[in-house]
């Protein structure tokens, strides 16, 4: 995500044009955040949850590690141990609004 949104400001810097930035404001409200939690279950891996959650995520596509990546940011205490069964885990995912 945040890769798209730098290469949209840098294509609207470099073009210089207002244009653009007006698409890009008009493209983001066709978009929603999803906010979840998620009960990890046994034999969940972060890597299957984020592969499931992945696949929701409609706003383009999206490397697995990256999506992986995304959740161990909102859930930092994954920096110290791996998941298990019962673990709350909150993910974020965008989709369209059409």
């Amino acid at each position: 995500m945040r890769k798209v949104v730098m290469a949209m400001m840098m294509a609207a810097w470099i073009i210089g044009a207002g244009n653009i930035t007006e698409a890009a404001e008009l493209d983001h409200r066709a978009w929603t955040v999803v906010h979840v939690s998620y009960q990890v279950q046994q034999g969940d891996t972060l890597e299957s949850i984020a592969k499931k959650y992945m696949q929701k995520n409609t706003y383009g596509a999206r490397e697995v590690n990256e999506f992986r990546e995304g959740i161990r940011e909102l859930n930092e205490w994954l920096l110290t141990r791996d998941i298990k069964p019962g673990d709350i885990l909150r993910i974020n995912y965008w989709e369209t609004n059409k």
